[in-house]
C-alpha cells in the first residue's frame, strides 16, 4: 500500500493503534501543560503574598530607619549647640554604621513551611534539600564580603569573626533612633 487511501476500509486495527497513540500524546501533552499552568498560579501567588507581607514591610521598615538615621545626622550637625551634642552625634553615626551593614536576607525571616515542603517531596524522591546554585554563590560572596570588611585598617589581620545582624539588633537600633528623637524633642512618624 501506497497511500493511506489505499488501506483496506475493514483493516481497523492498525487506525485503533494510531487513535490510541495520539490520545495518549494529547493527554500528556495536556497534563503538562496542566502541571505547568498550577505551578505558575502557585508561584505567583506565592510571590505576591511574600512580596505584600514579607518583602514590603520589612524593606520599608529599614528604609525608614535610614532616613531617620540621616534626617538626624544632618539635624546635628547643622545645631552644634544642641546639649550633648557629641554624644549624641557619636551615637547616630554607630547607629548609621550598623544600619549600613543590615542585609535584607540578614532580617527576613526564613520560610519554615516551604522548606519543609521541599524536604518532604526531596524525601521522596531519595534526595537531601541542596541549596540552589545562586543562593549558594550569594551566601559565598556575602561571605568573602563580611571577611573583607572585617579586616583591621592598619595591620591586616582579621579581628574576631562577628555574627551578622538580627531582627532583634534591627529593631535596638530602631529603639536607640526613638530614644534620640525624644531627646531632641524631634516627632518622628514611625509609620510611614
Amino acid at each position: 500500500m501506497d497511500s493511506p487511501w489505499d488501506e483496506d476500509p475493514m483493516d481497523t486495527t492498525s487506525r485503533d493503534v494510531e487513535w490510541s497513540r495520539i490520545s495518549s500524546d494529547f493527554t500528556n501533552v495536556g497534563y503538562r501543560e496542566g502541571i505547568t499552568a498550577g505551578k505558575e498560579a502557585a508561584s505567583q501567588e506565592g510571590f505576591n503574598d511574600g512580596f505584600a507581607n514579607v518583602g514590603v514591610p520589612i524593606g520599608r521598615e529599614l528604609g525608614l530607619l535610614r532616613g531617620v538615621t540621616s534626617v538626624l545626622l544632618s539635624f546635628l550637625k547643622v545645631t552644634p549647640d544642641v546639649p550633648e551634642h557629641d554624644r549624641m552625634l557619636a551615637e547616630v553615626q554607630d547607629i548609621s554604621s550598623q544600619l549600613s551593614k543590615v542585609r535584607f536576607s540578614d532580617i527576613m525571616p526564613r520560610d519554615l513551611e516551604a522548606e519543609q515542603h521541599a524536604r518532604e517531596h526531596l524525601e521522596a524522591e531519595g534526595e537531601e534539600l541542596d541549596v540552589h546554585e545562586d543562593l549558594a554563590a550569594k551566601r559565598d560572596m556575602e561571605g568573602i564580603e563580611d571577611m573583607l570588611a572585617s579586616l583591621s585598617a592598619g595591620n591586616g589581620k582579621i579581628r574576631g569573626e562577628s555574627a551578622r545582624p538580627t531582627p532583634e539588633d534591627v529593631q535596638a537600633l530602631k529603639s536607640r533612633l526613638g530614644i534620640l528623637s525624644n531627646r531632641l524633642a524631634l516627632d518622628i512618624n514611625w509609620s510611614c
